[in-house]
């Protein structure tokens, strides 16, 4: 009998590819999981407390200037005055007395936001609250406050309103589909990992290399799987008839102790072919049974594999079984 030295008796890759392609639904299960995981851990993190959330609305307004003295409009208006003006008098006090009681300077101040983006005509005052109904009447009350300031001062002929929003849930900056291909990744990579390293530590008896890397004794080929490997195997049961005698064929099972009735047949017989269920017994337990029939003085004459999936064995195989 061979010593076992997995480490070193290397991979048969052709049956770990084989092996590996049975397990891909488990991996793009695990891939799906790990994207669904990623968009569930997303939600979580970035759901906002009702509190905190953040309502917005905003309204175009359109500034008709008036001539100076010069003859030119008053160019001094920019992004930066408005800004400063929506929070200062007059328009704040024209905003606050278009508001209810309830509401504070230091609030209205805080919400209000103008700026004008390339045309010096053109104003957009944005209003961002915590509450979809303030930020409705702030927005609305501001737009009265300027329709107002450009009645009274003398650098317009008029403000009007050319468009006013609803407020609108504030959406932040999205990272969904960032956090599913993340969720993704990590799910292929992890289920490969474990896939891989289940195979690698993996010794199960499936094909003849298993067989080899446990004992020396002639492999006999895959009684019960199909008809092409089971006229194989009663060849060479003949054979071993005709050249040594009386064959006795023993099937092992994982952990499954021989009495002694069947040892003594076993030691009687001219020749014993020990048979293990494919897939369902383990390199280290072959070798612990190979060691038990040698120790009982029993003629071990070759090894089989029963039972063994036909369809992996004739890819494993290929082209051999293909000509039968």
């Amino acid at each position: 009998m061979r010593q076992l030295q997995y480490a070193d008796a290397g991979m048969d890759m052709k049956k770990y590819i084989l092996c590996l392609f049975q397990k891909i639904p488990l991996v793009l299960g695990a891939t799906v999981i790990g994207a669904l995981l990623g968009a569930l851990v997303y939600t979580m993190v970035r759901t906002v407390p009702e509190s905190q959330r953040q309502y917005r609305a905003f309204s175009k307004i359109y500034l008709d200037f008036a001539a100076d003295e010069t003859g030119e409009v008053y160019q001094e208006y920019n992004g930066y005055t408005w800004n400063d003006l929506m929070a200062t008098d007059p328009i704040l006090d024209l905003t606050m007395e278009n508001l209810p009681a309830d509401y504070g300077r230091e609030e209205v101040m805080a919400a209000t936001e103008a700026s004008i983006l390339s045309d010096l005509r053109l104003l957009t005052v944005t209003i961002t609250t915590h509450n979809a109904e303030r930020t409705d009447a702030i927005l609305q009350a501001a737009n009265q406050a300027l329709e107002t300031y450009g009645e009274q001062a003398k650098e317009f002929i008029q403000i009007r309103t050319i468009q006013s929003t609803q407020a609108q849930l504030a959406v932040a900056d999205s990272r969904m589909a960032q956090a599913v291909l993340v969720g993704l990744l990590l799910g292929l990579a992890l289920s490969l990992l474990w896939v891989n390293l289940y195979y690698v530590l993996d010794d199960r008896i499936m094909a003849a290399s298993d067989v080899r890397k446990v004992t020396n004794v002639s492999f006999l080929g895959y009684p019960l799987a199909g008809e092409f490997f089971q006229k194989d195997y009663e060849h060479q049961i003949v054979h071993l008839q005709e050249k040594m005698g009386k064959i006795l064929v023993y099937d092992a099972v994982q952990k499954e102790a021989l009495s002694m009735e069947k040892l003594t047949k076993l030691r009687e017989a001219d020749g014993v072919v020990l048979t293990v269920p494919y897939g369902k017994m383990h390199g280290t337990y072959l070798a612990y049974v190979i060691e038990m029939l040698t120790a009982q003085e029993c003629s071990l004459c070759g090894v089989a594999i029963r039972d063994g999936d036909e369809k992996f064995l004739k890819r494993y195989y290929g082209s051999i079984t293909d000509k039968a």
